[in-house]
């Protein structure tokens, strides 16, 4: 996740700067989401992480109307396996994004 984060101002430079908010909205979610899982508190981790998710699947559409409703199917599923208290699905899910993002987890 550190690392989407660093890279969102590519999407910037890719998507023009009238993305700017929506970003902006994104990195402060997915920040939120790294603290929380941090403390240890791995549900709001998981609301943060899901709210930055929904913000960003809707920028998807910019890109290509495929794409975006990729994104936000992948976002609806990572959203009920969360409410199920699915956690291994949950992050299958991550790794998806990220893995779709071009910025997969690096293995230990």
């Amino acid at each position: 996740m550190e690392s989407f984060v660093g890279r969102l101002g590519e999407l910037r430079t890719v998507l023009g700067e009238e993305v700017a908010p929506v970003l902006e909205k994104v990195r402060a979610e997915l920040l939120g989401a790294l603290a929380a899982r941090d403390r240890g508190d791995l549900p709001e981790a998981g609301v943060r992480l899901a709210t930055a998710m929904a913000a960003l699947a809707t920028l998807g559409d910019r890109l290509d109307a495929g794409e975006g409703a990729l994104m936000r199917a992948m976002t609806a599923e990572f959203i009920r396996s969360m409410a199920r208290g699915d956690t291994d699905e949950m992050e299958r899910g991550i790794d998806r994004i990220q893995a779709r993002a071009g910025t997969p987890k690096q293995k230990p």
